[in-house]
């Protein structure tokens, strides 16, 4: 399925470059400096890397969230959706422990998309969660609208041992990536 939607995604392409414009960004998961966004070379896809998005608890339940609200810019004519989402990260999870990783992106009037994962103790690991849309919500063709993401990561801690969850990777590479579906209007 992810490979039909590659071809799907690599069939329509805006011409000339494509930017990613960072219009906002909010929440005790990204503090100010520690969130960028970056759009890959092909235009077929966009990055936010996290590098302070962790969220730990000792016998308690703790969560953080980051919202970024952003824009691409790009060729008139041309319109886009999220056609997959890659997230990973890092957790240790001890002392029956629950981590849960939850995400939704949207274009202000359009239908929200989410999805949840969860993962239980033990663990002491990289995650990684691949979502795929039923159906690519693309924003509208005339207005461009700016696309709000949220993530948010919560640890239910158990015990006495501390239990935590990272949205980045251990070894520093891009935690969340979105796959474009373009669309051409008319």
């Amino acid at each position: 399925m992810l490979a039909a939607m590659a071809l799907v995604a690599a069939a329509v392409v805006p011409p000339g470059p494509v930017t990613v414009e960072v219009l906002k960004v909010s929440g005790t998961g990204c503090p100010a400096g520690t969130t960028t966004v970056a759009m890959s070379g092909d235009n077929q896809a966009f990055t936010v890397t996290y590098s302070d998005f962790l969220v730990q608890a000792k016998g308690s339940e703790a969560k953080k969230s980051c919202t970024i609200e952003l824009k691409l810019n790009h060729a008139a004519g041309y319109t886009y959706g999220i056609a997959a989402t890659d997230y990973r990260g890092f957790a240790h999870l001890t002392d029956g422990a629950r981590g849960t990783e939850r995400n939704t992106y949207r274009f202000p009037g359009f239908p929200t998309q989410h999805s949840t994962h969860t993962y239980n103790a033990p663990m002491s690991d990289n995650w990684h969660a691949t979502d795929v849309p039923d159906k690519v919500q693309h924003g509208p063709c005339k207005d461009k609208k700016p696309l709000t993401i949220e993530a948010e990561l919560k640890v239910n801690g158990k015990g006495s041992a501390t239990s935590f969850m990272t949205m980045d990777s251990t070894d520093s590479s891009v935690s969340t990536t979105f796959r474009v579906a373009w669309k051409k209007c008319g």
